[in-house]
């Protein structure tokens, strides 16, 4: 009886596993008034539940994979802080970059952050995870241990908008145009970066990709780093295959993508239905584009 309850469940309800605040994580607190839900318990104190799914006949738990906010237990500074360059296809070298975030006033990871964007010669910064309040209190902060950061947004060079990690979300695709066209008007090296640097970054990082003529397995490749980075997973093992497969899918889906066609139009087409011009999609391509 347990049994049929759980795969009843499984059919009707999906919940993703997350290590941590699962609403804060993923911009769900912007879409109630206030962060908070009809029973008005903040929803940053719901936490990721395991997954039912059927498997072989069987009801199991999908496994939960978990990070720590210790330093000492990674091994460099860009593997904790989950900051990288984005490569593949025409991408020019040097132009894109993507993190967990440096704005948090809390997190540990954002002084590592903060110091790599510095090194990396950040110009520009697309903020997935904070509203503009909730950013200038972080900038305002004392408590922020982000001057390069701080230096960037006191200049005009950071766009912040608090989006569900959802792209098919209304607010998502209206947030991510006005992102997205800011970019269109400054200088590179840019940043993307929502919290853990891991879905709404590894989202927009796919799309910017795919415009350029990325291959699945080059975009497959920089997915999966976030799941080698903050949970130490091994390339090719049962668990990386399945968290990269599911998140590449899901990507792929968001832009209508089937392999009979480049990746590219899959891409311009999400975001010709998000609002962006031919002329705004084109000068993205221009900025990033290692021949443009």
């Amino acid at each position: 009886m347990l049994k049929k309850l759980l795969l009843l469940c499984a059919a009707a309800l999906t919940l993703a596993v997350n290590e941590g605040p699962f609403a804060a994580d993923r911009g769900l607190a912007a879409l109630k008034d206030g962060g908070r839900n009809p029973h008005d318990r903040p929803l940053e104190s719901l936490r990721g539940m395991p997954t039912v799914s059927e498997k072989e006949g069987s009801a199991e738990p999908h496994e939960r994979l978990r990070a720590t906010d210790v330093r000492g237990d990674y091994d460099s500074d860009a593997v904790f802080a989950n900051f990288r360059e984005v490569r593949g296809g025409r991408l020019r070298r040097g132009s894109l970059y993507r993190s967990s975030i440096p704005s948090s006033t809390e997190r540990p990871r954002a002084p590592y952050a903060d110091q790599l964007a510095r090194e990396a010669g950040i110009r520009t910064v697309l903020n997935l995870a904070n509203s503009p309040e909730r950013l200038k209190k972080n900038m305002e902060s004392p408590a922020c241990r982000s001057p390069y950061y701080r230096m960037l947004w006191r200049g005009g060079n950071v766009i912040a908008r608090a989006l569900p990690a959802a792209p098919e979300h209304a607010t998502f695709r209206a947030g991510l145009a006005e992102e997205l066209r800011f970019m269109t008007k400054r200088p590179a090296p840019y940043l993307v970066h929502c919290a853990e640097g891991k879905d709404r970054a590894g989202f927009v990082s796919f799309l910017l990709a795919a415009l350029l003529d990325a291959s699945l397995d080059e975009l497959k490749d920089d997915y999966g780093q976030s799941f080698v980075n903050y949970y130490h997973l091994k390339r090719g093992e049962p668990r990386y295959v399945t968290h990269v497969d599911d998140g590449i899918e899901s990507f792929c889906r968001a832009i209508a993508w089937t392999p009979k066609e480049p990746l590219r139009r899959g891409a311009e087409r999400y975001l010709h239905s998000i609002g962006l011009t031919v002329a705004e999609i084109e000068t993205l391509k221009r900025r990033l584009a290692h021949d443009g």
